[in-house]
């Protein structure tokens, strides 16, 4: 198995009882990454943030500035990463295993979970708890795939399974989430992680943000 499936395609739940331990960490790692990775561009942005928001003129323009401009930073990351990994299988390790459609699933599916997870860190951004957002994400994923791994029926329906291609119904038939619905459920999050955060932001002081 290619360091890449490991890594980017989830953690299946067999049918033994057994906790998939080791492949829930490796699905947890590039997240971790992937978080820490958004924090920094945060925390570097937060120098410049008074000058965008004078600029900008007033607090929902700057929102949405920021939301969109983060979001896409975010789907850049994402990209990056699933693409190094892929590098690394392909030219330090010769795995050329895997066909092209199921690696496209595959980037698919976790860049735009990845997208979700950045809108929920700058929607918790607006709030006061920014150094725990990482660590909360992770728990969310975590704890999610948890509760799916216990009841697996409603594993499908789980936040924390909602990237893992082998989760899908393309890789385990009918017992698998379905990918278009998840996709709209989570591209709805996204957009009301934007209308929370404009909601909660709008009566606010700009020196207050």
């Amino acid at each position: 198995m290619s360091l890449f499936f490991q890594l980017f395609a989830g953690a299946a739940m067999d049918e033994t009882d057994a906790f998939p331990l080791v492949p829930l960490g490796c699905w947890l790692f590039p997240i971790g990454i992937y978080l820490l990775i958004i924090g920094f561009r945060l925390g570097r942005d937060k120098q410049n943030r008074c000058f965008v928001i004078v600029r900008c003129g007033w607090i929902r323009k700057w929102w949405k500035h920021f939301f969109l401009k983060n979001l896409l930073n975010g789907v850049f990351a994402a990209v990056s990463l699933l693409t190094l990994f892929k590098m690394i299988d392909l030219f330090a390790l010769h795995m050329f295993t895997g066909n092209l459609k199921e690696i496209s699933v595959i980037f698919i599916l976790w860049t735009v979970h990845a997208m979700t997870l950045s809108a929920l860190f700058l929607l918790l951004h607006t709030l006061s708890m920014k150094k725990m957002i990482p660590a909360g994400l992770l728990l969310l994923e975590g704890l999610t795939f948890l509760s799916g791994f216990h009841f697996r029926k409603s594993a499908r329906f789980m936040f924390g399974v909602w990237g893992m291609y082998v989760q899908s119904n393309l890789y385990k038939d009918m017992y698998g989430f379905s990918i278009i619905s998840v996709m709209i459920v989570q591209v709805t999050i996204i957009i009301v992680c934007y209308w929370l955060g404009t909601y909660l932001l709008e009566g606010k002081e700009m020196e207050g943000v």
